[in-house]
């Protein structure tokens, strides 16, 4: 079943985004792991780059669905239970992280370049997960999609806190004006830091998709506002694509047409899922492989170091499928021992202590 209805106050499971997180996480492992490894670190070339070296696109994936799922579970929450249910989300399986990439890249020089070892005043902003708002690096290359994460619940909190639901539209509008003009690359400033315009039309994107499942206005104006966040889309991944290839010391490798392909079906994915055309997809493993896709996305950097160290030493397909096999079993234990687990502890601490502020 595809869910119940909004209206009876009970929130619907999209099984479907479940797969496309799951899909999302792991087009990135296969980037990190057969692509950007390959080029950076001197890991082994597998043959299969010209097409995982799109994976870094999964990343508009996520912030999309993040748009959608984050808009649908804070309209029917109060800012204190949003930011509760966030908070104990986000930070057991990241804090968990945190601990192992500092333990390897502290006592491993991983990648063998003898990088300065990070410090345990920068663990601890780490654990904050606001590390970067701090101006500090993260320890994980991956954490830098969580400092905007975090930009975009603040968003949300604000309009929550506020009671600006209706007005939604407009503030979306505003928000996808500011980031046309603002351009990639806007300067370090507080609007910045929130309203991320290089990746602000993926979140807004998702926000709109949900806004045509609950019909929340005409549909011909949630249209126009997609259209235009379909542009400024694909703009500002032209100017992404370039970095990647600049990141991977292979600067025209990511061709634009192949790039434009693979948002248009991200958006047709998303156009189907909020009419409803996708609610077959009721697979319950579907549940399954989405509640992987955080801890699995956190933890596989790790691998690329693997991949680098075993390089000629063990067959390369073998060694690329023993890595990717070890991460999903991790990203499961690390499910089901400590984020279910941390989380129910977390969410009953966390609202004690609310309760007691009122």
């Amino acid at each position: 079943m595809q869910g119940t209805n909004e209206s009876s106050g009970v929130r619907p499971h999209y099984y479907e985004l479940d797969l496309m997180r799951f899909i999302a996480a792991f087009i990135i492992l296969l980037y990190h792991y057969t692509y950007s490894t390959f080029l950076v670190l001197g890991a082994p070339a597998f043959g299969i780059e010209k097409v995982t070296r799109y994976g870094y696109l999964g990343v508009d994936i996520f912030f999309m669905i993040s748009g959608y799922v984050v808009l649908m579970s804070s309209m029917h929450k109060s800012p204190q239970d949003f930011l509760v249910s966030r908070i104990s989300r986000l930070y057991p399986a990241y804090w968990l992280t945190v601990i192992l990439s500092f333990i390897v890249v502290y006592f491993v020089d991983p990648a063998g370049v003898n990088a300065p070892k990070p410090t345990f005043q920068l663990l601890v902003y780490n654990l904050t997960m606001l590390q970067n708002f701090f101006g500090k690096e993260s320890i994980n290359p991956v954490f830098w999609t969580l400092t905007f994460e975090i930009s975009f619940y603040f968003l949300i909190l604000i309009i929550a806190g506020l009671r600006l639901w209706k007005n939604l539209l407009l503030i979306v509008a505003a928000w996808l004006l500011y980031s046309l003009i603002a351009g990639l690359h806007s300067a370090d400033t507080p609007f910045a830091y929130l309203l991320i315009p290089k990746y602000s039309c993926c979140f807004i994107a998702g926000m709109l998709f949900y806004m045509i499942r609950i019909n929340y206005t005409n549909r011909w104006k949630i249209y126009t506002l997609l259209l235009a966040c379909f542009i400024l889309n694909v703009r500002n991944d032209l100017l992404i694509r370039v970095e990647v290839g600049n990141l991977s010391h292979n600067p025209s490798g990511i061709k634009g047409p192949v790039m434009l392909v693979a948002v248009t079906a991200f958006y047709l994915f998303f156009f189907l899922s909020s009419n409803g055309r996708l609610s077959r997809l009721n697979f319950k493993l579907f549940s399954q492989l989405g509640a992987l896709t955080y801890p699995l996305y956190l933890l596989h950097p790790a691998g690329c170091y693997v991949l680098f160290a075993l390089a000629g030493k063990i067959d390369k397909y073998l060694l690329l499928v023993i890595v990717t096999l070890f991460f999903l079993v991790v990203a499961y234990l690390t499910n089901k021992f400590i984020e279910k687990k941390l989380q129910t502890v977390l969410k009953v601490k966390l609202r004690t202590w609310a309760n007691r502020l009122k």
